[in-house]
Formats: structure tokens, C-alpha cells, sequence
């Protein structure tokens, strides 16, 4: 497996983090974010991989966000046995354009696809990054290098 050199990966989380606005939100109260979503992706961190793919229950698309551009990215939407199913796909991977999105705190980006499936049903949050993979949290507290990375929040009870 050829792997790509550190600079390119860093200078794609740096643009990441500058690209985005910063607001204040609202402190989120304990019991209100535990009675109606995952607190698993609330902290700010980026996720990097050749494709994204992101699984969870009805009220998914109520905490992610897209960026499109129809002239590097194919957008679909289907209804699949398993639910709802977007997808992003850059068009000519040659041009080194990723594909970005936003989960709660998380930032997104994906050099191939990112995949996003609303469930029927109480499922988990997943989210699976494959190829060359790489997660750090924005506050330097961690990273995490491998072929693959899962990540999975539950609702509390």
C-alpha cells in the first residue's frame, strides 16, 4: 500500500480548520443531548480517508452536514433495502478534491466517497473510514493512523 506523504495530509486539516466558521453554539445540557443523540462525535475532531461512511438511525441527517460541488462531486440519493442512502463521489479522483462533511463536531473530508445510510429503527451511529485512514481530535489530544478506523455512539438510556 502506498502511503501519502505527511505534509499533503496536514496541510488538508489545516485548510479544514481554517475553511471553517467558527460560532458559538450553546452549551448542549447533559441530560438533553443524552435523551436525543450520541455525545460520541460532539468533541472537535478531523477524520481523514479515501471513503467515509457514515450509518445511523432516522434522525441522522439532523446532525450532518455536506459540502457540494457539482462540478467536482456526483450527488446521489436512493432508497435502498437498508434506508436512505446518499452518496458523494469525486468525479476525477486525479484532481486531489475531497469530498467534506460535517458530523456534530467532527470534520469530514474523503478523497473518494463518503457514504451516508439513514436507518429505519434505533441503530448506532457508525462511521468507518477506509483507506489510509486517519482521525485527530482538534484540541491535540489524540490521533489515531490505520487502514481502516470504526467509530460508534449510542444513544444513553
Amino acid at each position: 500500500m502506498q502511503r501519502r506523504p505527511l505534509g499533503p495530509i496536514l496541510l488538508v486539516l489545516l485548510a479544514l480548520a481554517a475553511c471553517v466558521e467558527r460560532k458559538e453554539a450553546a452549551p448542549v445540557a447533559p441530560e438533553s443531548a443524552a435523551q436525543g443523540w450520541t455525545t460520541a462525535f460532539l468533541k472537535e475532531a478531523v477524520l481523514v480517508a479515501d471513503e467515509i461512511r457514515i450509518e445511523g438511525p432516522q434522525d441522522l441527517l439532523a446532525h450532518v452536514a455536506i459540502q457540494q460541488d457539482p462540478e467536482a462531486v456526483e450527488y446521489t440519493t436512493r432508497t435502498v433495502s437498508e434506508g436512505l442512502l446518499q452518496e458523494l463521489r469525486v468525479i476525477d479522483p486525479q484532481t486531489h478534491v475531497q469530498v467534506q462533511a460535517q458530523l456534530d463536531g467532527w470534520r469530514l473530508a474523503a478523497w473518494k466517497r463518503l457514504t451516508i445510510l439513514q436507518r429505519p429503527g434505533e441503530v448506532p451511529v457508525t462511521v468507518q473510514a477506509t483507506g489510509e485512514a486517519m482521525w485527530a481530535a482538534a484540541d491535540g489530544s489524540g490521533e489515531r493512523r490505520e487502514a481502516t478506523l470504526t467509530f460508534q455512539g449510542r444513544r444513553a438510556r
